[in-house]
């Protein structure tokens, strides 16, 4: 199993890569230990560098065996001097690029905290539309629901005229059932008094002409019976004066019997038109309660036809409320909608 690079194993490699006269870099030294990441040796190997200098102080950090001639040690020495510089310059290199990299790290940060006070003003900004609005939404709801409870209160009086209005058209109903039951009985009542009153009628006229008959045959027997005495009395001439004067008598009393049938013939003409007219006056009375009852039943059609009017009306009144109220809702239920979403957008986290 493999095992960490530690600081000794980064500085062994270093030391050696040195006394080579090498310069040592993170590459070499993981080269030289034969593992690790540079992520690990990075870290050590700046540390080696740091101590460096304190190192090269002390004589006997870096000092040659004593059997080292001085030409190796000078160029030994040389070879230090040279890595080391080398070291102090690659080092220095590090430190600029790694504040170059910390200052544009720096400005990135920079840029995105202005970004997130930008987007934290935008919120808030959104913020105060949405309480608006969510306010503006909460007073026409609650008006909404003013018009709905207003728009129901009208349904519910329309219902009550609509109730009162199918009272009135069943009273009205009635009254004119009862009305056409009530003609009816006048009709069948006038239809058998105008019935009687022409039979009674026909009868007095078949009794005055069989007694205008009778009286016609009286005169005509009373006419023959006067020619008779007339012939007799011219055959006699003035010997039969007493009889003449009979006969007179008889023609004097008999002309008074044929006035009087006379008389009795125009008082059964009067009867006659008497009755006739009673019967004409009864003919305008049935007419006039015919008429009477007709222009009640016009009448009561009209008001039934003007109550079917006034409820159609009521009901179309009432269909137009009804769809306003659900219109009503659906404007509410979409606005319910908008809202909902917009606070679930304003409650989502930011990126």
């Amino acid at each position: 199993m493999a095992t960490g690079i530690t600081q000794n194993d980064v500085w062994t490699a270093a030391d050696a890569l040195l006394l080579e006269g090498a310069r040592p870099t993170i590459e070499r030294v993981r080269q030289k230990i034969g593992r690790g990441s540079p992520n690990t040796v990075s870290p050590h190997l700046e540390t080696w560098f740091r101590a460096l200098g304190a190192r090269i102080k002390d004589p006997g950090a870096f000092a040659a065996p004593p059997a080292v001639p001085d030409p190796i040690a000078q160029a030994a020495t040389h070879f230090w001097e040279a890595a080391l510089a080398e070291a102090r310059a690659q080092q220095a290199d590090a430190y600029r690029e790694r504040w170059q990299e910390l200052a544009d790290e720096g400005e990135r940060l920079a840029e995105q905290a202005e970004q997130l006070q930008q987007r934290d003003a935008q919120l808030a900004n959104r913020e105060k539309d949405l309480e608006e609005g969510l306010r503006v939404a909460t007073a026409q709801l609650a008006a909404t629901e003013e018009r709905l409870q207003a728009a129901e209160r009208a349904v519910r009086q329309r219902d009550e005229q609509l109730k009162q209005a199918r009272g009135q058209l069943q009273d009205a109903q009635s009254a004119v059932q009862t009305l056409l039951t009530e003609a009816e009985k006048m009709r069948g009542v006038h239809a058998q008094a105008l019935d009687a009153l022409q039979t009674r009628h026909a009868a007095h006229e078949k009794r005055w002409l069989n007694e205008l008959d009778a009286e016609r045959v009286a005169a005509k027997k009373l006419q023959s019976r006067l020619d008779e005495a007339q012939l007799a009395a011219q055959k006699q001439g003035e010997q039969h004066t007493a009889a003449l004067r009979q006969a007179q008598e008889a023609r004097g009393m008999a002309e008074k019997a044929a006035q009087d049938a006379r008389a009795e013939t125009m008082a059964g003409q009067a009867r006659y038109a008497t009755a006739q007219a009673a019967s004409e006056a009864a003919q305008a009375a049935l007419q006039g309660a015919l008429s009477s009852a007709q222009e009640a039943l016009a009448t009561a059609r009209q008001n039934e036809q003007a109550l079917l009017a006034r409820l159609a009306a009521s009901d179309a009144q009432a269909g137009t409320l009804l769809a306003q109220s659900q219109q009503k809702d659906q404007q509410l239920a979409e606005l319910t909608r908008h809202l909902m979403a917009d606070a679930a957008q304003l409650k989502r986290p930011t990126a």
